[in-house]
């Protein structure tokens, strides 16, 4: 009996052992591959350099059982580590690199020393975050930008080799390693209570017999590793669910087999089948096996389209086969509009500071050229050709004039006065200021107003130079169709105000049938000087925009080239009484 407990015994250590380390490598594998993927999204993102990254490796390492994480050259120097004393030494302990090279996906494992009682487990892999030769082209140039206002090299350090250059050329490919080194300690106790455990088990089966022995042995083998097993799903299904970009997995014949809460979330659904996009980066991947990166629109709904930031990846299993494969992405909807509405803010700041100088030194000057020309018409009345040349003169310094005058109103920061305003006076009034212009042009107006909200509290005379300069350009417009347009079609100028989905707002559309806007003009109609007409100073969109933005609203503008334009304002019903909205 005593050789053959034995032989058990020494076979439920050895099985402990591949248990304890086929754990402790998964783990090791997921903490690298996480760090990754979240190097890999701030590199091309949120322009991440080496002090980030360092940052990063500290977070991440502060887990149970994670000793230490670095990334070191290939010359065993470390470049980032979980104790930043440890930066700049170079470790002693390099593994081979050209097993490592072989496959770069793969990861490597082996136990080492830490004294001379203890052992720990250490997890290396070939650092390889996605490098641009795997971006599209688009994704290129942005991350060209994104490396343009990364110029600082102590930031970016030893990061450069992964990010595109200014001048378009990819770096040469960095040989940079990942460790990861887990405490052993579990497997210690694990295995020292279980010698014990087998000794006192082994006086009872031998008194009880080797069936006995057995079946006891099975019993505890099953049960730990059951228990183990259920811990790691638990662990694997708890970060899958709450990972903050959304995960799918599609296999072979292209159905969905898992799908997170941060997926449903962005897709506001769940998936039945994969999108087309999907099945194209599936093709792709079978071909190269290869991770791919993209930006893709999706349409999720009525009208509802999605930007994401899509990262494609094979899944494979021990013989190197694709399996299934893994989309990781994240919705870029809100940001590229946050990062379009701060490029605008910065715009507008700028351009406000140089207003505000520049027009006060063009006035001045302005006012004597305008009086020496009245003076030198007046001199020389009875010759019709200097007075024609002196009235052109002084009719273009009034223009410039004109010009400064909205310059400084485009500069000085907006005072508003709000206080309760009819909504329906207050468009009646505004389409008053402009009818006679709209009878000469033979413009109908429509008016609709459909809100459960009589009034809103704003700032009256604000709106009406809003409204006035919405309504000039829908004339101008319908006037620019009607040159075009040989059937002499009857044009009209629609306004509209209705409810918002949005408790406490309402929407204001100023809607016309005339010459449209072009796609590559509706992205700066409120950028400051930029503007379509031949005699216009770009000023008039653009005051308008901040006007609104001055009465916690928003303005829009849809368009279709030669089929009418529609601005959009929604405004909040009521603010809070405080000196900040009065000022």
């Amino acid at each position: 009996m005593l050789p053959i407990f034995t032989a058990m015994t020494l076979d439920r250590l050895e099985r402990q052992k591949e248990f304890f380390t086929q754990r402790l490598l998964e783990k090791g594998v997921s903490l690298i591959r996480t760090f990754e993927a979240g190097t890999r999204a701030g590199m091309f993102t949120m322009q991440w350099g080496a002090r980030r990254i360092q940052a990063m490796l500290l977070e991440t390492s502060i887990q149970p059982e994670v000793l230490y994480m670095m990334i070191t050259s290939k010359d065993g120097r470390i470049l980032a580590h979980s104790d930043a004393s440890m930066v700049g030494e170079i470790f002693t302990a390099m593994p081979e690199a050209a097993k490592i090279n072989e496959n770069p996906a793969l990861a490597y494992h082996r136990v080492r020393e830490q004294t001379e009682d203890v052992e720990f487990f250490e997890v290396i892999k070939r650092f390889a975050p996605i490098r641009p030769e795997f971006i599209p082209r688009h994704m290129r140039r942005r991350g060209m930008l994104l490396k343009q206002h990364s110029t600082n090299r102590e930031t970016m350090g030893w990061c450069r080799p992964y990010i595109q250059s200014p001048d378009g050329k990819m770096p040469e490919a960095a040989e940079h390693y990942i460790f990861a080194g887990l405490s052993m300690e579990r497997e210690r106790i694990a295995r020292d209570r279980l010698l014990k455990t087998t000794i006192l088990q082994g006086v009872f089966f031998f008194l009880l017999g080797c069936v006995g022995i057995v079946a006891l042995f099975a019993f505890q083998a099953y049960r730990s590793a059951r228990a183990s097993l259920v811990n790691v799903k638990a662990f694997s299904d708890n970060v899958i669910q709450n990972m903050p970009a959304g995960l799918i997995t599609i296999n072979s014949d292209h159905k969905i087999t898992s799908m997170n809460k941060t997926a449903k979330d962005i897709l506001g659904r769940d998936l039945a089948t994969p999108f087309p996009q999907m099945i194209e980066l599936i093709k792709k991947i079978k071909t190269s096996h290869q991770i791919l990166n993209r930006e893709i629109n999706l349409a999720v709904g009525n009208n509802l389209k999605i930007r994401l930031d899509i990262t494609a990846s094979p899944i494979t299993d021990s013989e190197n086969e694709i399996t299934e494969f893994l989309f990781l992405f994240r919705d870029l909807t809100q940001i590229k509009e946050l990062k379009k509405q701060v490029e605008t803010n910065k715009r507008l700041a700028a351009i406000g500071k140089l207003a505000a100088g520049v027009a006060h030194e063009i006035r001045n000057p302005l006012s004597s050229i305008k009086g020496f020309v009245t003076y030198f018409a007046k001199r020389h009345e009875a010759n019709a050709s200097d007075k024609e040349t002196a009235q052109i003169m002084v009719n273009e310094v009034e223009r410039i004039n004109r010009s400064v005058t909205q310059l400084l109103e485009f500069a000085k920061p907006i005072a508003v006065e709000k206080k309760q305003v009819n909504i329906k006076d207050m468009i009646v009034h505004s389409l008053k200021l402009v009818q006679n212009d709209l009878d000469q042009r033979r413009i109908d107006t429509k008016v609709n107003i459909d809100t459960n909200k009589s009034e809103i509290y704003t700032d009256n005379d604000r709106m009406n130079q809003v409204l006035l300069n919405l309504y000039i350009n829908a004339m101008e417009a319908i006037d620019a169709k009607r040159t075009m347009d040989t059937m002499g079609t009857r044009k009209t100028l629609e306004v509209q105000v209705i409810d918002t989905a949005e408790d406490g707002q309402v929407e204001i559309k100023i809607r016309d049938n005339g010459i449209g806007i072009d796609k590559d003009s509706l992205d700066k109609i409120f950028d400051p000087y930029f503007t379509t007409k031949a005699t216009g100073t770009g000023l008039g969109l653009s005051i308008v925009h901040r006007i609104v933005e001055t009465l916690k609203g928003t303005i829009r503008v849809e368009s279709t080239k030669g089929q009418g334009t529609c601005f959009i304002i929604n405004l909040p019903v009521a603010y809070k009484n405080t000196n900040k909205d009065n000022k």
